[in-house]
């Protein structure tokens, strides 16, 4: 009894580190195509482009860490961070709109989830989605539209601390993982 228990337990988690391996194949697809259209097809150029990257979250006595795939600087201001995942785009919007309000030292006004298929336009400030598609995502000359109309979001520190904790149980579950993904379509960046 106890070597079938032990050999079930051994597939449910080669079967969970498949899942994951098939995600985490989907996101980095999804962030190959970002790249490309936001230098290739939306104007920006490689230097407003931060990718990958992480910041502290202070929770309690605590410092954990979370990232972004991209961060979109416009006029040297962070103006929209891009989440790449697999799965439910509308499960990943609020995990997004979190890690966006606690990036920096003010909020970052514009987020988008993308996957290699479907992309989401988030205001930071609502949490609504204000677009869908790869069309969505501001070309360079409408992010500093979009940014002028804006007032600057303040958050309280209540609100604050209740982000760190959306942000960080995200991060924590590492949800939405497909089933049965078979990894998608290849991907190329210019030039390779």
């Amino acid at each position: 009894m106890e070597d079938e228990i032990a050999a079930r337990e051994k597939k449910i988690l080669s079967i969970l580190e498949q899942e994951l391996e098939d995600g985490e194949s989907l996101a980095a697809e999804a962030r190959k195509l970002i790249y490309f259209l936001l230098v290739g097809k939306k104007g920006y150029q490689p230097e407003d482009i931060e990718k990958k990257v992480l910041f502290e979250v202070k929770l309690d006595h605590e410092t954990l860490h979370s990232s972004v795939d991209f961060v979109v600087s416009v006029s040297g201001k962070r103006s929209m961070i891009i989440k790449c995942a697999s799965g439910s785009l509308s499960s990943r919007e609020r995990q997004a709109v979190a890690a966006a309000r606690l990036l920096g030292s003010s909020p970052v006004p514009v987020a988008v989830v993308a996957d290699p298929v479907n992309a989401e336009v988030l205001d930071v400030a609502t949490g609504k989605v204000i677009g869908e598609g790869f069309g969505a995502i501001p070309v360079k000359e409408q992010l500093v539209q979009m940014l002028s109309e804006r007032p600057l979001l303040q958050l309280s520190p209540e609100r604050l601390e209740k982000e760190k904790r959306i942000l960080l149980a995200f991060d924590a579950i590492r949800c939405c993982v497909p089933q049965g993904a078979d990894g998608g379509v290849a991907i190329k960046e210019p030039g390779h």
